[in-house]
């Protein structure tokens, strides 16, 4: 009954999960739509619409380098580090020394989260820079007005500033002079800064440079906070995939052609001891050949069920193991088609594997903040939860048989069960299962 109710709550986190995916395509779909027509009629105002433009009647940018701008934006999603070809481009177009983009701005004991081209070693080289290390505190070119490009003589006079400490600590040695900045605020209370920076023998930053950044703004404001979404979905799928491997369940997950596309740390760890299931060239083997057609029969059931969006089907079967060792427990279960690109990869075939012989790592720290349990009970409590007979985990605890009987009476009372079978089930089900750091 454990191993159907934990299949069942993991098959929900897996399609929870995919169905996330799905939205993710989704979003990104619907977006990159939005971004080119925004682009196009960027672009035609620039063209056509010369009042909008500076003094010389000039486009800010050709549509060659815009769209370069644009694109890298987009890219940047996927970059490591973040966004780097575009702060790249943008530094090489605004003719700039140094161009950062600020994610989060430090704070005391965190030196907040800067991504920068051009930036010198002595502030990008060490979390402990000169800037996250105290000066932010007295920058004068912060909390600007939302989404206004500003130069820093507008926000600052010049005479004020050149006696300033900020400049003198941190911009004076790196022959910063000129900056042009804007912050953004996002959806969700996020805020983010844009600063362009020249040095001391360059031109002042002129309208024509300000309408440059003031034409990209719209397009940061859509990539930051996908990013934003895309992360904390990546943190949502990484904890839920740790969750299921604590709970030793192996998960596979398979697209319409067999070919392995997740496997957990669990799963893993099976496939490799290649003791009954194997894996070649992204395929799922099983070893007996009478096994292997019965597996192969499933997963075929699964893809149908899948490309013709029938109910989701749940089908088991046994894998056997080397002589004295228990079977493998295999469910293999049709995933839900969702909204899909031509060519695109989706999961098709959820496979959970249990192994009987895996132990638990059930936290005896956990156990015993839950149960008020003693380092010594949580200690017999885990080896009783790992199959073993009070016996034998006194004989393994190095404890005498009326210690164990003790302790054991000890662990019904502060557990409110009276059996040893209802204290395992209960070790299994609670949340130290969950929380349990693997072995």
């Amino acid at each position: 009954m454990l191993l159907v109710f934990t299949m069942q709550q993991c098959a929900d986190l897996n399609l929870n999960n995919h169905r996330r995916d799905g939205l993710v395509q989704t979003i990104t779909i619907g977006i990159c739509c939005i971004f080119a027509l925004q682009s196009l009629q960027t672009m035609v105002n620039i063209i056509s619409d010369p009042i909008d433009m500076s003094l010389d009647n000039t486009p800010a940018y050709d549509l060659c380098t815009f769209s370069g701008l644009l694109e890298s934006i987009y890219k940047g999603l996927n970059e490591t580090p973040l966004w780097q070809g575009f702060l790249c481009k943008l530094r090489t177009e605004m003719s700039a020394n140094i161009c950062f983009l600020i994610l989060r701005n430090p704070n005391p004991g965190d030196a907040g989260l800067l991504l920068s081209d051009g930036l010198p070693p002595a502030l990008s080289g060490s979390p402990n820079n000169v800037y996250s290390d105290g000066l932010y505190a007295i920058d004068p070119f912060a909390n600007l007005p939302s989404d206004q490009v500003t130069t820093l003589e507008e926000f600052v006079p010049t005479e004020q500033l050149l006696r300033s400490e900020f400049y003198l600590r941190c911009m004076q040695p790196f022959d910063l002079l000129h900056i042009l900045g804007v912050d953004m605020q996002l959806p969700g209370s996020l805020r983010v800064s844009l600063r362009i920076t020249r040095c001391a023998n360059a031109p002042s930053f002129t309208a024509k440079d300000k309408e440059k950044i003031t034409l990209l703004i719209p397009h940061l404001q859509q990539a930051i906070p996908l990013y934003a979404r895309l992360q904390q979905m990546e943190t949502e799928r990484s904890l839920l995939d740790r969750t299921v491997s604590q709970l030793s369940l192996g998960t596979i997950i398979l697209d319409d052609g067999r070919r392995v596309l997740h496997c957990n740390a669990v799963a893993d760890r099976i496939i490799t001891e290649k003791d009954g299931i194997c894996s070649k060239d992204r395929q799922i083997l099983i070893t007996h050949s009478s096994e292997a057609n019965h597996f192969r029969q499933l997963i075929n059931n699964a893809i149908d069920a899948h490309k013709q969006s029938k109910p989701y089907i749940v089908q088991a079967m046994a894998i056997s193991r080397k002589a004295g060792r228990l079977p493998l427990n295999i469910v293999v279960r049709s995933m839900p088609q969702v909204s899909q690109l031509d060519g695109q990869t989706v999961a098709a075939v959820a496979i959970f594997i249990s192994d009987p012989e895996y132990k638990s790592h059930t936290s005896a720290e956990i156990l015993g903040q839950l149960y008020g349990l003693t380092p010594a009970e949580s200690r017999l409590a885990m080896a009783l939860a790992d199959g073993h007979s009070l016996e034998d985990a006194s004989n393994s605890l190095h404890i005498s048989r009326n210690t164990a009987r003790a302790h054991l009476r000890a662990i019904f009372a502060k557990t409110g069960v009276t059996q040893q079978t209802m204290l395992v089930s209960l070790l299994l089900k609670s949340v130290a299962a969950f929380l349990a750091s693997s072995r």
